[in-house]
């Protein structure tokens, strides 16, 4: 994930071992969009969705603690 001024600038997903979610993988760009964690799940790879958000959660949490 890259943030700059603050901002979500690209989130780049180095491992995501989805099976039929493979679609999550475009929440990325609603977040770099909406600036927030607070998006809607991709229809169809819900559970995917939910694992990416958590996964990004926690690098902004890791990123805010260094």
């Amino acid at each position: 994930m890259t943030v700059a001024g603050g901002k979500i600038t690209a989130i780049d997903i180095q491992r995501h071992d989805h099976g039929r979610g493979a679609a999550a993988e475009k929440i990325t760009d609603r977040i770099i969009a909406e600036q927030s964690l607070q998006v809607d799940t991709i229809s169809g790879a819900t559970y995917s969705s939910k694992v990416i958000l958590k996964a990004i959660e926690k690098a902004l949490g890791q990123a805010g603690n260094s």
